[in-house]
């Protein structure tokens, strides 16, 4: 038998091994603790809870607390006034997530959501106390100022808290 075909037959059985000996270790791993032993005493284990602290249910909610549906209408309106431009979608299929709340300046994600995900286009601050809509997807400290339909301000204090 030549030499290349021994090499290649020991390094398929070296994988084959590898492999093996992975999945015995993989099903006796469990996702939710992490063993770890310390040098101190070789026989001391420690676990070490990895599981997240939030449910899930609580990870999209905003911030900042519920709004009702009239406000994110208002909202999408103001946007779609606006002249913000993504290259992702059409502005009528923008739609929107008040992540927080900061004394009267909203921040707003704006989305696409596809069939089996969500696309964030961008970041804006919307200041209902001195009628300011700023893009901050760039640069947070250097918004770009945008230009909106001022008219739709008051329903926005209205239907906004």
């Amino acid at each position: 038998m030549q030499s290349n075909h021994l090499l290649y037959i020991c390094a398929i059985s070296l994988l084959s091994s590898c492999i093996a000996a992975s999945q015995q270790t993989e099903t006796k791993a469990d996702s939710n603790s992490v063993t770890a032993v310390t040098d101190e005493a070789p026989a001391k284990q420690q676990t070490v809870e990895t599981s997240p602290k939030k449910p899930p249910s609580e990870i999209l909610k905003p911030q900042a607390g519920p709004y009702p549906p009239e406000c994110y209408k208002t909202i999408t309106d103001i946007i779609q006034s606006s002249d913000f431009k993504s290259d992702l979608a059409k502005k009528e299929n923008i739609k929107v997530r008040i992540d927080r709340q900061e004394k009267s300046k909203l921040f707003l994600q704006l989305f696409a959501s596809e069939k089996d995900h969500e696309s964030t286009l961008g970041w804006l601050r919307l200041d209902k106390a001195n009628e300011k809509l700023e893009d901050i997807t760039v640069d947070p400290d250097k918004p770009v100022l945008l230009n909106y339909d001022r008219s739709l301000i008051s329903a926005l204090r209205q239907n906004c808290p």
